[in-house]
């Protein structure tokens, strides 16, 4: 049995179908995104210092003999990053990614040559650098659309209780205005109305419970996006970090 065999169905591209995407919450292969996703920021993060720091002081110390040297190992450690990356896409996205063959029998000097000048490394440079985008829209998605869907859920268990308050408070009193003119007979006639909204509590199980509907829509919706951003991160992986046999497979599957 090939390694492949147990490598988790990777996510599709979502197809549109209804069925497929009120599916999402009950599938595994999402929370394995969604635990992807929320790793992305903390380590483009990383990787983002890492890179700006290494070859901030490597290019300063460039005139003296410690500088070159630094670069070099800069560049090193970010493949070894970028086979990190490879194996978490593998394990949570179930892309399969495979390192660019290269060849064990050169010298050093032409192993580092080749480090230095090699497409390979500069390849993983721009994905660890582009890493932080990814991270930072997933973090916002997470914490600003999922953070909210599933505060919404909860409201039926805590909009009683006392000293908590569930609704809208505004700081201001919010007018709506709408307006219709119609022209009849060389005459306008039209109507107005005002609506002045301050606040709305749940003080209901019923309103409660429709809110806690409007949740279930938002984190349907919100883990539908997410399952797209990590195909999208999972085909970029492939793209950037993946070898030969990565390109064909995606050549042959299109």
């Amino acid at each position: 049995m090939s390694s492949d065999a147990r490598l988790p169905t990777p996510s599709p591209w979502p197809t549109g179908s209804l069925r497929s995407a009120a599916a999402a919450p009950l599938r595994p292969q999402t929370y394995r995104n969604l635990l992807y996703l929320s790793l992305a920021f903390p380590l483009g993060l990383t990787y983002f210092v890492f890179l700006a720091v290494g070859f901030g002081v490597g290019v300063s110390l460039a005139f003296v003999v410690v500088g070159i040297p630094l670069l070099v190992a800069v560049l090193a450690v970010a493949l070894g990053l970028a086979s990190v990356e490879r194996k978490l896409a593998t394990l949570l996205l179930g892309v399969s990614v495979t390192p660019p063959a290269t060849p064990d029998s050169d010298s050093l000097v032409e192993r580092t040559k080749r480090l230095v000048v090699g497409l390979r490394t500069w390849k993983a440079v721009a994905y660890l650098a582009s890493k932080l985008v990814f991270g930072v829209v997933s973090f916002t998605a997470i914490t600003s659309l999922l953070v909210t869907a599933v505060s919404l859920l909860a409201v039926p268990f805590v909009y009683d209780r006392p000293g908590v308050y569930v609704g809208l408070l505004a700081s201001e009193p919010a007018v709506f205005r709408p307006e219709m003119f119609l022209g009849w007979d060389g005459a306008l006639v039209g109507v107005r109305a005002a609506f002045s909204l301050t606040s709305w509590q749940v003080t209901t199980l019923a309103e409660a419970t429709a809110v806690a509907g409007f949740g279930v829509v938002l984190a349907v919706v919100t883990l539908n996006l997410l399952n797209g951003l990590a195909w999208l991160s999972g085909r970029y992986t492939v793209w950037l970090l993946g070898g030969e046999r990565d390109d064909a497979s995606d050549a042959a599957a299109a």
